[in-house]
């Protein structure tokens, strides 16, 4: 990863914390565990699918010889 490209992951990955935060009833905002559910459960929900799709498609198109 080029250190432009961890700039950007970093720029996007605090945004998406945000919108998460954002999205996290306050009750689970309160101590480290709680907090720590509450992004692991959209980790599990809501992230870790869609990058899961994004390589699956990335994959996809490897094997068809369109990769990238």
């Amino acid at each position: 990863m080029t250190p432009q490209e961890a700039r950007e992951l970093k720029h996007y990955l605090t945004e998406a914390a945000r919108i998460l935060r954002n999205n996290t009833p306050d009750s689970r905002l309160h101590d480290f565990e709680s907090i720590e559910l509450a992004a692991r459960e959209h980790m599990v929900k809501t992230v870790g699918p869609t990058i899961g799709e994004f390589f699956s498609q990335t994959v996809n198109r490897s094997k068809d010889g369109n990769d990238k």
